[in-house]
């Protein structure tokens, strides 16, 4: 099941300790409890977990997407920054998904996904028709396999996934986040320092890669990411380049009031 905003700092506990309640909630109206969860939640899956730069990056975003069990313990979360860029002279909107994580019980479950798609479905219904494109550094294969598994063109991709002409707007809102860290010739942003990275009990990429070609691809192109190197993305929010389970929420959530 799913729930509105103002139901999930309060949701109610069930049950069935399999179900969950979804949907987002302004980073302004989260209690310090909640945020405890989310932190607690961030470390056990990530090295590198610094609360104080958690809290940064979290007063940066707009909105959570949530997700909690029927026991009303918090599962999974994303937050999510809106911004705009100069392109060439034109202004872009994008979707940013910062610090994203969900228990490893419900990998496989599309349940922030299916959340995460609508919320960004009702993003590019309040832009009344403008472009909305999803911008994310990431640092680990499974959170990359959303792109080849749920939109039909993206960047960077080794295949005709691929859609080159997305770079320009890609590097132009990297750079302007991350400036020298990011290197438009590899795609990757450097920190120096790890930011946050999974923990190698969770990462998982090299078993994958041998079965999986795009987390291969993700390797090859990240082969670094085990110390908190991130590989830029995009990929454009619209129907028609969203594959079937993606495009559903999608529309939900541009329908939603």
């Amino acid at each position: 099941m799913t729930g509105r905003a103002t139901d999930l700092e309060t949701a109610m506990m069930t049950d069935d300790p399999a179900s969950t309640i979804s949907g987002t909630i302004a980073v302004v109206d989260l209690s310090s409890k909640c945020r405890d969860e989310m932190f607690r939640l961030y470390e056990r899956y990530y090295d590198a977990a610094d609360r104080d730069r958690f809290e940064h990056d979290l007063a940066e975003k707009k909105t959570v997407v949530l997700v909690r069990s029927g026991s009303g313990d918090i599962i999974g979360f994303s937050t999510i920054f809106i911004g705009r860029q100069n392109v060439d002279g034109a202004l872009v909107n994008y979707l940013f998904s910062g610090d994203t994580v969900l228990d490893a019980s419900r990998w496989g479950d599309p349940v922030l996904l299916r959340a995460w798609f609508r919320a960004a479905g009702a993003v590019k219904a309040s832009l009344g028709g403008g472009q909305l494109f999803w911008f994310s550094i990431m640092g680990g294969h499974r959170t990359f396999r959303i792109l080849p598994n749920f939109f039909r063109q993206f960047f960077p991709a080794f295949d005709d996934h691929a859609a080159p002409d997305l770079a320009r707007v890609r590097d132009r809102i990297a750079a302007a986040r991350y400036g020298d860290h990011f290197d438009p010739e590899t795609g990757l942003v450097d920190f120096g320092s790890s930011q946050g990275h999974l923990r190698q009990q969770w990462a998982g990429v090299e078993e994958t890669a041998v079965r999986n070609r795009h987390a291969a691809f993700f390797l090859r192109a990240n082969p670094f990411y085990f110390r908190g190197v991130e590989l830029a993305c995009i990929a454009e929010f619209d129907l028609r380049n969203l594959k079937r389970y993606g495009a559903t929420s999608f529309a939900e959530g541009m329908a939603q009031d």
